[in-house]
């Protein structure tokens, strides 16, 4: 059965790929979309998560190897990056702190308890480490992961239609702006766009998910 999830699985990306090449839209991001459909196979064939869970580990394994081969764009760009990197890094601090300070701030507003609160401060951040940083401050891992993950596709589908909506058509600063705001599910949908998009974003990805790991836990008792 695992093995039929897997071929499945890879179906509804391809296909999914496929229709977001044909009508870009929101709706149609490869990773909102493959997710939508591949929740209605399972709730329509009556499985259960724990019988797709084994599919999803084998893919997983390709994930170290994908987030490596994120380091050939940032290597053949790296003479345009290290131009504008005092302007990158400025903005990815700046960018940082007001997903931090502004998730906080919202969830304050509407009540929400620490734990969300805590989920919320850390969703800019990659996975992985949004899960271990939600460990660190005594949080909800899971929660934390699951609103990462959330915020990754939201960001995916909205940022590119925000940005053009702003007339902010530069590539590199689009990379760096999807890259900070929605880590690896951004970056993925940056390099789609263009080269130099998908580099920026990992760079920003990477130094997004080192400076929240940073600089959450000394913000932490001022916020919480």
């Amino acid at each position: 059965m695992t093995y039929v999830w897997i071929g499945l699985t890879i179906l509804v990306y391809s296909l999914s790929r496929r229709l977001s090449m044909k009508w870009a839209s929101p709706f149609t991001n490869v990773v909102f979309l493959s997710t939508a459909i591949l929740i209605l196979l399972l709730l329509v064939t009556g499985q259960s998560y724990d019988t797709y869970k084994p599919a999803t580990d084998i893919i997983t394994i390709l994930l170290g190897p994908a987030t490596v081969a994120l380091g050939l764009p940032l290597y053949r760009n790296l003479p345009v990056l290290l131009a504008r990197a005092k302007r990158a890094l400025s903005a990815i601090v700046i960018g940082s702190l007001s997903t931090i300070f502004v998730a906080v701030l919202f969830g304050k507003l509407l009540s929400f308890t620490e734990n969300v609160l805590i989920a919320l401060s850390v969703k800019s951040a990659t996975s992985p480490i949004a899960l271990e940083l939600a460990r660190q401050l005594e949080g909800d891992a899971t929660l934390a992961a699951s609103i990462a993950v959330a915020c990754g596709i939201l960001g995916a589908m909205l940022g590119p239609v925000l940005l053009t909506s702003i007339h902010m058509d530069d590539p590199f600063t689009r990379g760096i702006a999807l890259g900070t705001i929605s880590h690896g599910i951004g970056t993925a949908q940056a390099a789609t766009e263009h080269p130099l998009s998908g580099a920026t974003g990992g760079a920003a990805m990477g130094l997004t998910a080192i400076f929240t790991s940073f600089i959450l836990p000394i913000l932490y008792p001022f916020l919480f």
